[in-house]
């Protein structure tokens, strides 16, 4: 009898109902890393333990809205069945930062800068979407989950213990993760805001590069099971609460010189899948979205 395959799911809730048919669009995609060149990216990838591949997170609009330039999204990257898979940290990498990390402190107009160019091997924001800085309290770093989530990772800023959806929806720690806000916040500088020195403003609206991390594949014992988090409405997305009401808060500039993003949208995910072979059969490790509602289940990470 053959055994069931295995599956390793990054995972990025959708919710594209909201603003009709205009929807932002994260797709994940995955590659070998090799420090020569950035190409391979692939939304499915055969893989061996050991191996070290990187992920990226691009973003376009689909829909018909005028939209001239991304404003800003936040998002939390949930990995699936990660078991013993090694995200790779500043530590790792050998980069200054909290050791832990997944690139720099800081933003835009820090110095040394919190973003990263998009260059092999080097992970965290890209140029120019850091905004909002980030802190040695609120760096970028996996959470691996317990309980109900045990076997998962996900990725969001330091002081966000709880899992998405969760936690209180007022006071002190209301950020911690009731709207998504604490996760991996991408936004640029609007351009009547610019300085000389700021990153170059990016108005496209199509297969922008965000966010980047690695990791190294770990060895697979017993066959695992796709788990998903929670439901659309708990999701890896920021939201804002709007007539008690939670509703996407991704937002595009509508011209290029608007000095505050008029334009908001849906959002849904793209999968990334990778084959991991392991003996006897193949175990297919699967970077996915979760498409479909599902019980809400109280768990955290």
């Amino acid at each position: 009898m053959r055994r069931a395959a295995a599956c390793f799911a990054l995972v990025g809730l959708a919710l594209s109902a909201y603003a009709g048919t205009d929807v932002t669009r994260l797709t994940y995609q995955v590659r070998y890393y090799h420090s020569g060149h950035d190409e391979g990216w692939s939304s499915t990838l055969p893989a061996s333990p050991g191996a070290r591949l990187e992920v990226r997170a691009l973003v376009s609009f689909v829909g018909t809205a005028p939209v001239a330039a991304l404003s800003q999204l936040v998002f939390q990257p949930v990995i699936t069945n990660w078991g013993d898979s090694h995200l790779l940290t500043n530590s790792d990498l050998g980069l200054p930062g909290p050791p832990d990390g997944i690139g720099p402190i800081g933003g835009s107009r820090s110095f040394p800068p919190g973003i990263v160019e998009n260059q092999p091997g080097i992970y965290g924001r890209t140029s120019p979407w850091g905004v909002n800085p980030t802190t040695t309290s609120t760096f970028l770093r996996g959470h691996l989950g317990t309980g109900t989530a045990s076997g998962m990772l996900r990725i969001a800023q330091a002081h966000i213990t709880n899992w998405i959806g969760q936690g209180a929806t007022s006071g002190a720690t209301a950020n911690n993760n009731v709207n998504g806000g604490g996760g991996v916040s991408i936004a640029q500088i609007a351009n009547p805001s610019r300085l000389p020195s700021d990153p170059p403003f990016n108005a496209q609206t199509q297969n922008l590069v965000v966010f980047k991390f690695g990791f190294i594949v770990g060895q697979l014992s017993d066959p695992m099971v796709l788990s998903t988090p929670n439901t659309p409405e708990e999701c890896g997305f920021n939201r804002t609460l709007e007539n008690g009401v939670y509703v996407p808060n991704v937002r595009w500039f509508s011209n290029v010189n608007e000095a505050v993003a008029s334009a908001r949208s849906g959002f849904e995910c793209q999968p990334a899948m990778i084959f991991l072979p392991a003996p006897p059969t193949f175990a297919i490790f699967t970077l996915a979205l979760a498409p479909r509602r599902r019980r809400a289940r109280s768990v955290h990470a």
